[in-house]
């Protein structure tokens, strides 16, 4: 909104990257828009041929997913769930379709300011759904890695299978930089310490550390989210605009601007890193043989019930 003072005066959430992405006549398809009742949205993640990895498609998609509920009045609370048989298993990491935006080209000579913006593009889009000014429940299931667990960790509530595996062995959970930040160590637990250190842990385990909101038996996992959805749209929203704001303000002031930096660098240098031939690297592995074949190469003691056939 214009100010006196020459500028735009913007609150963070209208700064996101999901403004940019249209809705109206949009052909939805990597993530599928739907309005569950008058004040419930729900978008699905649907490429569960792999395992819901995110590639431009997915978060083009659901960016305008959020954009359209943000626009619509009656919409309180939107629910973020996966299709298939997990709810994400991170970033795609096979090569680029024509349709994805291309890396940037090393003819170029880009420097690591050109690789951190790239990054930030990327990878910001996680920050934008802890930003979004309206309620967001993620509904979580079989395998939630990565980036997909960044995007789960990072909405209101994580409702969860009981079953479900966050992060994986060889690969590390919350990716990096974020992980530093003290709120997604609550109270310096045990369990959230080890589920940090070796890099998986169950949905039971994330709910009774207290990294979660609620971990339910995958047969009543869908009608648990929606209670917790129902529960929100009893509430009257500019009071959960405002409880939201102040609660990342909390955030911002332990740190968790400094931990988004962080992690945007970090993953950056993680791409590029070189292992030894007996250590495990989760992105070659993953890239030449998909996750099945990366989770098949590994110990199966905690393969989740959930696992793809």
């Amino acid at each position: 909104m214009p100010t006196g003072f020459g500028w735009d005066f913007r609150t963070q959430y209208q700064k996101c990257q999901w403004e940019n992405h249209e809705y109206k006549g949009r052909k939805y398809k990597d993530a599928l828009y739907e309005k569950v009742s008058d004040n419930i949205a729900r978008i699905t993640l649907n490429r569960p041929e792999r395992r819901n990895a995110f590639n431009d498609g997915m978060f083009n998609d659901m960016g305008a997913g959020l954009h359209e509920a943000n626009d619509d009045p009656d919409v309180r609370v939107v629910i973020i769930r996966g299709a298939g048989t997990s709810f994400g298993s991170g970033h795609e990491l096979s090569s680029p379709t024509e349709e994805e935006s291309p890396p940037i080209n090393p003819k170029l000579n880009p420097t690591g300011v050109d690789y951190y913006g790239l990054e930030r593009r990327r990878c910001g889009k996680h920050e934008d759904i802890m930003n979004y000014p309206k309620i967001t429940i993620a509904q979580v299931h079989g395998y939630c890695i990565g980036a997909s667990e960044i995007v789960a960790q990072v909405c209101d509530f994580v409702i969860a299978a009981e079953d479900t595996q966050f992060g994986v062995r060889g690969f590390g959970r919350f990716t990096f930089g974020i992980a530093n930040w003290p709120g997604f160590w609550p109270g310096e637990s045990q369990k959230a310490w080890c589920g940090h250190l070796l890099g998986e842990i169950s949905g039971k385990e994330a709910a009774d550390g207290g990294m979660i909101t609620k971990a339910v038996p995958f047969a009543q996992l869908e009608e648990e989210t929606m209670k917790w959805a129902k529960i929100v749209c009893e509430m009257p929203p500019q009071i959960l605009f405002f409880a939201k704001e102040w609660l990342n303000v909390i955030a911002d002031i332990s740190g968790i601007s400094t931990a988004w930096r962080q992690h945007y660098a970090e993953h950056l240098m993680l791409q590029y890193v070189h292992f030894r031939p007996e250590e495990v690297s989760m992105y070659k592995v993953r890239r030449d043989v998909g996750l099945k074949g990366f989770i098949t190469s590994r110990s199966a003691a905690s393969t989740p019930d959930a696992e793809v056939k």
